[in-house]
């Protein structure tokens, strides 16, 4: 196990595009987590690029506060009254986090993160830097209904309370701003920027990848909903400022200084309130894990699949990449 050092937290709301960043952010040099403890699932055919054990300690770190990762806490005052009440220490904290990611300078993604941004930057020390993936909200909605089945307008909460919380915890953090679509249109200007921004940061990175190996990871193709401004101002006017001020923010910052945000509105407590921390979502299979017969759950929790190993312990880390998959 070694200390957490240097590295990057990927940053943004579930559907985002953050699979897709933390892949090629691996690829130009950071490591993931240890291949076995990697998530792999059929709703990203490429993978989640998610350590299992740091999903769980998160999911524990919510619950503590009595909160889940679809009823996130509220920001402002009241969001440290309900930290007060996490018991895992800091230190136990990054045990677990040394025993997932054992190389530095490393690369860890996690959308529930997002939510406990605090915890974390006390926990991982000075030599964090962030990527933020923004998405319209509208996109993310769908892309949750189709998932879990609930409202759009719920997505749409849930959207704006965790980018709220982005903007209010990661003030003062050196962060990279970038669009879902921008990575999805020009993967290698997104690895051209990225490389930029941590290299300005301090991180020793390999060459950019080519063009083939980032089109194992990043596939227009796979992208379901594209929604517009426009759009948004028509079906949820009300996201419209948080979305605003997350694009007037696109680029690097060497000190993350984000706009004040009027207060956030009643509706999105309401929204969230309606499914609470208490109901399980369903699960839905997508139609494209079906056709290809991949299990939509993925492995089951500390599952240790041969096949899936193999092929993660070639994928994991930018010294073992391999063109294709096999």
């Amino acid at each position: 196990m070694s200390a957490p050092g240097k590295g990057v937290l990927v940053l943004g709301m579930h559907r985002s595009g953050t699979s897709a960043a933390t892949r090629l952010i691996n690829m130009l040099g950071p490591a993931t987590c240890r291949p076995e403890d990697l998530v792999w699932g059929a709703w990203n055919p490429s993978g989640n690029w998610e350590s299992r054990s740091l999903i769980r300690l998160d999911d524990k770190l919510l619950r503590q506060m009595g909160r889940t990762w679809w009823f996130p806490p509220p920001g402002g005052e009241r969001y440290f009254q309900l930290a007060e009440r996490i018991r895992t220490s800091s230190a136990k904290a990054r045990r677990v986090f040394g025993r997932a990611h054992r190389e530095a300078p490393w690369v860890w993604k996690d959308p529930r993160a997002c939510l406990l941004l605090p915890f974390w930057r006390a926990t991982l020390g000075a030599g964090v830097v962030a990527i933020l993936a923004v998405r319209n909200p509208l996109e993310v909605a769908d892309s949750l209904h189709r998932r879990h089945g609930v409202p759009l307008r719920f997505g749409v909460a849930l959207w704006e309370r965790y980018n709220r919380l982005i903007l209010e915890h990661a003030r003062g953090m050196p962060v990279l701003v970038s669009r879902y679509e921008d990575l999805l249109d020009d993967p290698a200007a997104w690895c051209e920027s990225a490389s930029a921004f941590l290299s300005q940061e301090g991180f020793d990175l390999k060459g950019a990848p080519g063009d083939e190996e980032m089109a194992e990871f990043v596939d227009p193709s796979r992208r379901h909903s594209t929604r517009t401004r426009s759009d948004l101002a028509t079906e949820a006017p009300d996201a419209l400022a948080t979305l605003d001020a997350l694009e007037s923010l696109l680029g690097s910052h060497s000190a993350f200084d984000p706009p004040r945000l009027a207060p956030e509105a009643a509706w999105v407590e309401e929204e969230l309130a309606l499914i609470g921390p208490e109901t399980q979502l369903s699960w839905q299979t997508p139609p494209w894990a079906a056709r290809s017969g991949g299990s939509a759950a993925g492995p089951a929790p500390g599952g240790r699949g041969r096949w899936n190993i193999r092929r993660l312990r070639r994928l994991a880390h930018p010294r073992a990449l391999v063109r294709r998959f096999r």
